[in-house]
């Protein structure tokens, strides 16, 4: 998503056309699989990286001046110049607020033992409080008091030191403080209603600005002193210092929020972007994160001369693809084959769709390495069947609670996504697949389901076909009637005895094989068929007999597809090919499974590292079996 935004802005909602505010945005982000620090100009030119390696950084606080960055590493509390050069650690454990001194001279922390203040352009730290539990500092204006929050017992209060001397100021604070720029008042949310509160650096003057504000709201002065923005459940909100023209700004869950140099504006983070709103409510999107890209923080700072900033690093791409085979950075577990096109499934919420020849696959779902690296605390699901039919995608998730969960999903190659759910069902576990068997070819899907209530044991499974985007049901079988493959407009059906049955998109029966199949494969006339010991090759207009093929009696024996006259199975984990007609059998190597079609033989393989999955396509007139 981001070589875009590089060379142009992506444009919100906003509709005001007036010139950017002057300075760089700074953020951050996990766009390369790994969180770094991001610095941007308003207007969405001149992005650059600021940190580079291993990682982990968050929540990026930039002095007044630009010329500096405070930010953490893995919980460990970093200061560098305002290009990402330099960086030097600054405390190995800190709490999250910080705050700079008005001149960007010096940086208040909390860390261990008390707060701290350590000056920018170098020297070590100087321990300003001793309080093992004081935390959440904000330095005044002209840099010789400092507030802070201080744990009693239970409660938390605020204190403002001065020259040495502390004085408590409030009580029951649950937000961070923040100084006006006259250093008259201190904003901070407090009380049992956790309320916007203004109270005199003395103590005195209490009021209330805003009721209800909330735990996370950290109000922000204007840096002209005459407004305060804060963050709700609702979204991004700005007051006057007099309480008047309280306003909600942008609505969602800003992660951090920042004033524009002139107060003109605010830059706020999101978990889909970057996005700047001006005081009249114009919104504009500076850049958008991908799933999982965004981070927490960010700061908008004046432009310093004299900074060299770097060209960001090039997005890791997810696949790469040559003329007839597709890398993957994750292995690939499941894929479907129709025509000349295959498609994949790389991790939750991100398919493929591959022709070779063509330089780039098609994306349905994020298209970003980080998209695929687990989340904690995000519950997972799994595709456990794939099915391709011309532009349409099939595919069976599961999520695993007190019960299994599936859902089946439809995309289709216009969209740009994971689709739309079709059917969902629950089963116990032990129990048959609520939903199970999607097959497809050409225009045509189909799926099997079963009743599963949790009272009563499962029913049958059923055949339902997909039209559009809804489900029909087109048999009524009272056993089971699995499907198993699609081709030209019919399906082939196995009943809980092994029979084969040959039916039309409406589910009426066009013939009826009595076998004992293990496996079934249908390509026009050819109906192979995988039954112990053997594959047979029945016509599917007559169910005459046409040719028979010894394979070993084994579980790992597998029949897999079928397409102009060749076969192709599984044995032990290595792929054949067999064609039907003289049995001419060969090995298909580093194979792990494989699909045929008219157009050829498409194969997964494992890679290596750091492309550990892998398609090859194979054309028809080019499969080994001379």
């Amino acid at each position: 998503m981001w070589p875009a935004l590089i060379a142009a802005l992506l444009v919100g909602s906003g509709s005001s056309t007036a010139a950017s505010p002057p300075g760089r945005i700074v953020f951050a982000s996990s766009r390369t699989t790994v969180a770094q620090l991001y610095s941007e100009e308003p207007s969405g030119r001149g992005l650059a990286q600021l940190t580079f390696g291993p990682g982990g950084w968050s929540a990026p606080l930039p002095s007044l001046d630009g010329r500096y960055v405070a930010a953490f590493r893995a919980g460990a509390l970093w200061l560098m110049r305002g290009d990402g050069r330099d960086a030097r650690l600054v405390a190995a454990t800190t709490w999250t607020a910080r705050s700079w001194s008005r001149d960007s001279r010096v940086l208040a922390f909390a860390s261990a033992g008390g707060i701290w203040t350590i000056k920018a352009a170098g020297g070590p730290p100087r321990q300003v409080t001793h309080g093992y539990d004081d935390h959440s500092p904000s330095l005044s204006p002209d840099g010789r008091s400092i507030s802070f929050l201080r744990w009693e017992g239970v409660n938390v209060t605020l204190v403002v030191r001065r020259h040495g001397w502390e004085r408590i100021v409030l009580r029951r604070v649950s937000g961070v403080p923040s100084w006006s720029p006259d250093g008259r008042w201190i904003a901070v949310a407090a009380g049992a209603d956790q309320d916007l509160e203004l109270i005199r650096p003395s103590g005195r003057g209490r009021r209330v600005l805003v009721q209800a504000c909330g735990y996370y709201c950290d109000p922000a002065w204007s840096p002209d002193g005459r407004r305060l923005a804060y963050a709700d459940g609702k979204g991004l909100h700005v007051v006057e210092r007099s309480g008047r023209g309280e306003r909600l700004l942008a609505t969602g869950e800003p992660q951090g929020f920042a004033w524009s140099p002139r107060g003109r504006a605010i830059a706020f983070a999101t978990a889909s972007a970057v996005e700047v709103v001006t005081l009249g409510g114009d919104v504009r999107t500076l850049l958008r994160f991908g799933p999982y890209e965004a981070q927490p923080g960010v700061g908008w700072t004046a432009a310093a001369p004299g900074l060299s900033y770097q060209t960001p690093e090039e997005n890791p791409l997810l696949v790469r693809v040559s003329s007839r085979e597709l890398e993957a950075r994750v292995p690939i577990a499941q894929f479907s084959a129709d025509g000349d096109r295959v498609a994949y499934w790389l991790c939750p919420h991100i398919f493929g769709v591959w022709r070779p020849g063509e330089e780039q696959p098609l994306s349905l779902g994020p298209a970003t390495l980080v998209a695929c690296r687990p989340q904690q605390n995000m519950p997972g699901n799994f595709v456990q069947d794939l099915a391709l039919a011309g532009e349409r995608l099939a595919y069976l998730t599961a999520v695993a609670a007190n019960r299994v969960h599936r859902t089946l999903m439809l995309t289709t190659l216009e969209r740009d996504d994971e689709g739309v759910e079709i059917a969902q069902g629950a089963y116990d576990y032990g129990d048959p697949p609520a939903l199970d068997d999607v097959v497809g070819g050409g225009s045509a899907l189909v799926y099997g389901t079963r009743e599963s209530l949790v009272t009563a044991p499962p029913g049958p499974e059923t055949i339902w076909r997909v039209d559009g985007d809804k489900p029909v049901q087109i048999t009524f079988d009272p056993d089971d009637l699995q499907p198993l493959a699609v081709d030209q407009g019919r399906i082939v059906a196995r009943r809980a005895d092994g029979a084969l049955e040959l039916l039309d998109l409406d589910g009426g029966v066009l013939r009826t094989l009595d076998v004992s199949a293990l496996g079934a494969a249908l390509a026009g006339d050819d109906l192979v068929v995988h039954v112990r010991g053997e594959l047979r090759d029945y016509s599917a207009s007559t169910g005459d007999l046409r040719y028979v093929w010894p394979l070993p009696d084994v579980s790992s024996a597998k029949l897999d597809d079928a397409a102009r006259g060749v076969a192709v199975y599984s044995l032990d984990g290595v792929v054949h090919l067999l064609r039907l007609r003289d049995g001419v059998d060969k090995t298909v190597p580093d194979a792990l499974a494989a699909e045929l079609t008219d157009a050829g033989l498409f194969y997964s393989f494992a890679g290596k590292e750091p492309w550990p999955g892998g398609i090859s396509f194979v054309p028809f007139a080019e499969l080994p079996l001379r």
